[in-house]
């Protein structure tokens, strides 16, 4: 998956891109891709790291017949997992956008500084709403290990 697509077209018209990055499979595009496909693989890791987390835990609070409440831990590693894997799919890190960065250039391994003010209020933006995403989609499958029985 590419950089480009209904998102870039249809979210941010108002913000010029170059045809030069235009035309870039995988160059920066303000609040739609900042990472390149190295830092995609970091993310997926995290994704897989946060779902292990989270199997292990839940498979040790049914084990001990913990308190079906204290499952509300979950959340921890629910978030990592969904964030991870959020941030894999859209090729946009969360991180980089808060610090003003981005690592969109394939083969770097440095990311640069942003500093266009328009690039960083449409990274700032995608952020906040990838950040809400993660944190509904977290609650929502931590709820869901709310209903699995105790187990005495």
């Amino acid at each position: 998956m590419n950089c480009h697509g209904w998102l870039a077209s249809s979210l941010f018209t108002e913000y010029t891109i170059s045809m030069t990055t235009a035309t870039q499979p995988d160059a920066y595009i303000p609040g739609v891709c900042n990472i390149n496909h190295q830092e995609v693989a970091k993310r997926r890791r995290l994704g897989y790291i946060g779902t292990a987390a989270f199997i292990v835990l839940l498979a040790l609070l049914l084990a001990i017949g913990a308190n079906r409440y204290i499952r509300l831990v979950l959340f921890f590693p629910a978030s990592l997992a969904i964030s991870g894997f959020l941030q894999a799919r859209n090729k946009f890190c969360v991180g980089f956008a808060a610090a003003g960065q981005q690592n969109a250039a394939e083969g770097s391994e440095q990311a640069s500084a942003i500093t266009d003010s328009a690039a960083l209020a449409f990274d700032k933006a995608r952020a906040r709403k990838m950040n809400l995403q993660t944190a509904l989609y977290a609650v929502i499958v931590t709820l869901l290990t709310l209903v699995i029985p105790v187990q005495n």
